[in-house]
């Protein structure tokens, strides 16, 4: 036997017409047909040497067949006119038990019923779950009830799993040509690709290989965040924007017909950030079912092993996420930043780690026929490979959670990469890390919307390798600033505290930074970093306040008569956020003009009045929280927000200084340290 050097060779000897040149999909006339029946047609009618032949008697095969989404007035135009008509589309049946009947639904005839034969039903069972593409031969029967039937019907979609090939095939690859298969046949070419690249890439198709798996990637436009699962098989279902309503996810009361989480494995929310939960039913629901893999309606209690994908768009900064973000949740719905809805999802992928799709990121060589691939990775899912991590134990201080969430997705990999049972202790130990690392980023966002509830910890297991979910951590610059802030007396600089709200819900606390500086010959008051005009107000009133400070304190104004006070805001996450900061505002001002430098470890929260007085603020509980959890050791508060302490956690308070104060010279004068150099 002539030995085999390529990808496509070995491909082709083990696997034979099971795989396909991925190429020939990319063509225009197939761009209305999924990927999967596109490749199906190409695998039957293509043969090697006589792709042109092949090609040309699939196009004449469609032409003509595959109807636009507004003809549908045109279709039955033609079906009173011939008496029948033939489309290519996907064709699902529903039995309806109280009439003995069953009933087809086509896409291009949305809303028609249509009757459908039992031995169509018996020949091809998959019509019932979740439908079959092909060539439909639709009749028209004025006599009868429903005028419509599909009389006849010839599937492009009819492979067969062959998992035990699929596996055995396995053992004639190296894991380096092993990966490059599965990422052509989901129709990537590797040659460009990272081994890390590869790896987030194939982390896409975890949802389907694994069960009940709830995963997010945010990342930038056009890398293809859907294109993935939508193009390798039919039991995937896109819900791009829109209201998803109760009906539609799960059961629909009047007919009682189960929804979309109910008949497909893997559900995906595209464009979450354009979609809106109006109805409260829904996110409970779906919140229910993320935990337990059950959900009910009415009177209905389902079981379901479908998978939830949230995928939207995200800023980035080259390969990262722009430092703009607080938290990296930020771009959902704020009916979904809840704590204990995004403690649900086991894994976060950074999808700005991954390369946009051009036509070089196209599959150009061979890889298997997508329909058989997707139904074989769908089989794979009844496989349970867990038990092969119990000697990589997850450990304390991670939560119940934090392991289930990095087992699901190293289970996923571990089925994709290995399906032969071929990992070594290495293998596996890689597939968990990675697994981690997707949970930790879930768990790194959450310290940031619930500090109280989430402590800083590392999710892993005895002797694993740092991984890279340090990317979701916090803003660097912010980092730098906290380090600094709590190790050295800073002139001019100041920590403000602020309640971080969207669509006037409160989502977490965080901190800001007011720096002050006194630029001399210059007049006036200049402000920048993100601000509006209730910022500048409150900017104002301060600097209007500094100037009626008592004795020592007054030479401050008399300093700055001389010069400019510049005001540069860092991190403030909204301009509406300035009237809680006067105190800040006042100490950053004094501490520049007098240099006497802030104490380190200090934030502070307070509203001021031209005469000094300190007035309370909202928010203080969190606002605390959040300090502590940037390690600020003293926290100044006004003496009128004292009651608000009882809603502090103990543990956060065990950590910290509260001083509460009336005035602002009692503000000063635990804030500052006189006499000493920056």
């Amino acid at each position: 036997m002539t030995a085999v050097t390529t990808d496509a060779e070995l491909a082709r000897h083990v696997y034979g017409d099971r795989v396909v040149d991925k190429q020939l999909a990319n063509q225009e006339a197939f761009a209305r047909l999924p990927r999967y029946v596109t490749e199906y047609l190409i695998a039957k009618f293509v043969k090697p040497g006589r792709e042109l032949e092949g090609i040309t008697a699939i196009k004449e095969r469609i032409k003509g067949r595959i109807p636009e989404a507004d003809q549908k007035e045109v279709i039955k135009a033609r079906l009173l006119r011939d008496g029948t008509y033939v489309v290519i589309d996907q064709l699902e049946v529903e039995v309806d038990l109280a009439e003995a009947v069953a009933w087809g639904r086509l896409n291009c005839l949305h809303g028609e019923r249509l009757s459908i034969g039992r031995d169509l039903i018996e020949r091809y069972e998959a019509l019932l779950s979740g439908g079959l593409w092909g060539t439909v031969t639709i009749s028209y029967q004025p006599q009868r009830d429903p005028q419509l039937a599909v009389v006849d019907f010839v599937p492009f979609q009819v492979a067969r799993a062959d998992v035990a090939g699929f596996k055995a095939g396995r053992g004639h690859f190296d894991a380096d040509g092993w990966a490059r298969l599965l990422l052509r046949s989901a129709g990537y070419e590797p040659a460009a690709l990272s081994r890390r690249q590869q790896w987030l890439l194939l982390a896409r198709l975890v949802p389907l290989v694994e069960r009940n798996v709830n995963v997010i990637e945010l990342g930038p436009r056009g890398t293809g965040k859907t294109f993935l699962l939508r193009n390798v098989s039919p039991a995937v279902f896109t819900i791009s924007g829109g209201r998803p309503s109760p009906a539609s996810l799960f059961v629909n009361k009047q007919n009682q017909r189960l929804g979309i989480l109910g008949t497909r494995k893997v559900v995906v929310f595209d464009e979450i950030a354009a979609t809106t939960f109006p109805d409260k039913e829904v996110v409970a629901t779906l919140k229910d079912y993320m935990e337990s893999g059950e959900f009910s309606r009415g009177t209905r209690k389902v079981a379901s092993d479908a998978s939830i994908v949230l995928t939207g768009n995200l800023d980035v900064t080259g390969e990262a996420p722009s430092e703009g973000y607080t938290h990296l949740f930020e771009e959902l719905p704020s009916a979904l930043i809840d704590a204990a809805f995004l403690d649900r999802i086991h894994g976060y992928l950074p999808g700005w780690e991954i390369p946009k799709i051009s036509q070089s990121s196209l599959a150009r060589g061979v890889g298997f026929v997508t329909d058989y691939f997707g139904e074989v990775l769908k089989e794979l899912r009844e496989e349970d490979v867990s038990r092969q991590f119990d000697d990589l134990r997850i450990e304390a201080p991670a939560t119940v959670r934090d392991e289930r969430g990095a087992r699901r997705i190293a289970s996923g990999m571990l089925k994709l990469l290995f399906p032969d049972g071929s990992a070594s202790e290495d293998d596996r130990r890689d597939c968990l890390r990675f697994g981690a690392e997707l949970r930790q980023r879930v768990h790194n966002q959450l310290t940031f919307i619930a500090p109280g509830e989430f402590s800083r910890r590392t999710i892993g297991f005895a002797g694993m390798e740092p991984h890279d979910a340090r990317d979701l951590v916090a803003n660097q610059k912010v980092q730098q600033r906290d380090a600094r802030a709590n190790r050295d007396p800073i002139v001019g600089q100041v920590t403000g505290m602020v309640v971080l709200v969207r669509d006037d819900k409160d989502i977490g606390g965080d901190v800001f930074f007011i720096e002050v500086s006194h630029l001399p010959g210059r007049t006036g008051l200049s402000v920048t970093g993100l601000h509006g005009k209730v910022l500048d107000d409150s900017v104002k009133t301060a600097f209007q306040a500094m100037q009626l400070l008592p004795p020592p304190w007054n030479h401050a104004a008399a300093r700055f008569a001389a010069g400019q006070v510049a005001v540069h805001l860092v991190n403030i996450a909204d301009p509406k956020d300035g009237p809680s900061a006067g105190i800040a505002f006042v100490t950053a001002m004094v501490s520049a003009a007098l240099q006497y430098p802030v104490r380190p470890g200090l934030a502070m929260t307070g509203e001021i009045s031209l005469h000094g007085h300190v007035g309370p603020v909202g928010g203080v509980a969190t606002k605390i929280v959040a300090a502590a959890h940037h390690q600020r050791r003293t926290i100044i508060i006004p003496a009128a927000n004292a009651s608000d302490l009882r809603d502090v956690p103990d543990d956060v308070l065990g950590k910290i200084e509260v001083v509460t104060v009336e005035r602002i010279e009692e503000v000063l004068q635990h804030a500052l340290l006189p006499g000493e150099s920056a």
